[in-house]
């Protein structure tokens, strides 16, 4: 499968001169941008001359944004993703998206992300991180330090606090050192909510002057000296927004959403052993959404994971793409097979089509979604999963027989593999996937080794033929469908 156009991240920061809090923050979110986005590699470029300046005099070159960008040209880079680290569209982030602009014509196209908080949505995840999650002590106020400016978007300090409002979150100020609300705001909110013991720690990406000096300084003037001077029993932690996973996890979303609106998004989505009702919210809204369905078929027309996709979503005017799967063992006529089936649904992708290509059961099980997957992301392509529920888990629950409890282990065995008779012995519950073709030999070896009255077959879960029976019934059949699952679990002693 040809590979589109050579990608690239830039991550853009105003920088630190804090060789650990940059480690820390920054040098983390652009590992989690890496992790997110294998293949891509990932640049850093800081706005402050300033601080550029520093890490100059210590040997370490930092680029600007424009020489970031020419260093990517110049590697071949010809599409580039811009994330900035900054938290609101102020000042630094109108100036790096000047400077990007004046590159534009470096590469086929250029594409720049939105700040940590842009939306309303941005604004409510971060307000309930800090008022629900933020680790602190019953009966003491948290109190943020934000930088601020005199741009007009620093009204979104002003919006987090009204979200604490509306939360009726009445522990939780905000304050900033350049702009309002400022200490003074703050103080005045303390002194009314009858708290007396306060935790400072910066609303900024990393944790660098503002929050040393200006925030955590013993001198006079610091947030924290004034706070104690009114009385108030104040400590501090130092420690930038980069430091917590659940803020970077914002950023990396705020990077998809960028990548999502450059090209087309291959959705694998779960369906589900056969019930429609157990599809998950997620793979209903992604299948209504996407208008592209890809449908996995082995023999015919045999589209099961589309018929349980019909009874829970409108497909009105959906493109449906049959993917054949040839019901073969050999690799090279597999492996031809998913390159066929991807190059085809890139057809749809690169026109910037979403595609959501269906799977039986949950997509991380023994999915043939996951060789497709890995080819589209290889050529470039935005891949994303959707959860499903797995058949053993709607047999556990029909059943009413838990899967595993207390400290059991849980085996996931395909009953086709070379030496499935070295697992079962093992302690823990087995699950048998796709045992119809298996299931003699597999009753045999169960019988032999007095595991038989611990094995449930079960046939066509949520589909309407569905059954369910003990491996020791006289009602087992030699051979059974090949949706069959046996599910092997001993009485805990």
């Amino acid at each position: 499968m040809e590979k589109i156009r050579k990608r690239g991240i830039l991550a853009v920061s105003f920088g630190t001169s804090y060789e650990d809090s940059c480690r820390q923050t920054i040098g983390a979110l652009e590992e989690d941008f890496a992790e997110n986005f294998p293949g891509i590699p990932v640049k850093r470029a800081f706005t402050s001359s300033v601080i550029m300046r520093i890490w100059e005099e210590r040997g370490v070159h930092i680029p600007d944004v424009q020489d970031a960008l020419r260093e990517l040209a110049a590697d071949g880079i010809e599409e580039v993703l811009i994330q900035p680290t900054h938290l609101l569209a102020g000042e630094e982030y109108e100036k790096l998206c000047a400077q990007a602009e004046s590159l534009r014509g470096s590469f086929r196209r250029m594409d720049i992300g939105a700040p940590l908080l842009h939306t309303e949505e941005d604004l409510h995840r971060v307000a309930d991180f800090y008022a629900n999650h933020f680790p602190r002590e019953e009966g003491e106020a948290l109190v943020l330090m934000g930088h601020g400016s005199q741009h007009e978007n620093n009204v979104v300090y002003t919006r987090l606090q009204e979200l604490w409002a509306q939360m009726e979150c009445g522990d939780v100020f905000l304050g900033t050192v350049e702009a309002k609300p400022d200490l003074e705001d703050v103080t005045s909110q303390l002194e009314k909510s009858g708290l007396k013991r306060a935790v400072l720690t910066p609303l900024m990406l990393v944790a660098g002057d503002h929050a040393h000096t200006d925030m955590a300084g013993a001198q006079e003037g610091s947030w924290k000296s004034v706070l104690e001077g009114k009385g108030f029993e104040v400590r501090c932690i130092v420690k930038g927004m980069g430091e917590y996973p659940e803020i970077r996890s914002l950023y990396v979303r705020h990077l998809k959403q960028l990548e999502e609106a450059c090209r087309g998004v291959l959705y694998g989505v779960s369906v589900g052993p056969g019930d429609p009702e157990l599809l998950t919210l997620k793979a209903v809204r992604l299948i209504q959404e996407c208008p592209v369905l890809a449908v996995p078929r082995t023999k015919g027309e045999n589209t099961l994971a589309l018929s349980i996709a019909r009874q829970a979503a409108d497909l009105t005017g959906k493109q449906i793409v049959y993917t054949d799967f040839p019901m073969s063992r050999d690799r090279q006529v597999l492996e031809d097979n998913y390159e066929k089936i991807a190059e085809q649904l890139a057809a749809y992708l690169k026109d910037g089509l979403n595609v959501a290509m269906l799977n039986i059961g949950d997509i991380s099980i023994y999915s043939t979604f996951s060789y497709v997957a890995r080819k589209a992301a290889q050529a470039g392509f935005p891949v994303r999963v959707c959860a499903g529920v797995p058949s053993f888990c709607d047999i556990a629950a029909k059943t009413g027989k838990p899967l595993v409890s207390g400290t059991q282990p849980l085996m996931v065995i395909p009953a086709g593999c070379g030496d499935l008779e070295s697992y079962l012995p093992l302690q823990g519950t087995k699950v048998l996937m796709k045992s119809g073709g298996k299931l003699g030999k597999i009753r045999k070896y169960l019988h032999e080794n007095g595991l038989v009255k611990d094995a449930l077959i079960a046939s066509d879960c949520g589909l309407p033929g569905e059954r369910f029976v003990q491996a020791s019934a006289a009602a087992a059949e030699e051979k059974s469908s090949y949706f069959t699952t046996i599910i092997i679990r001993p009485e805990p002693n």
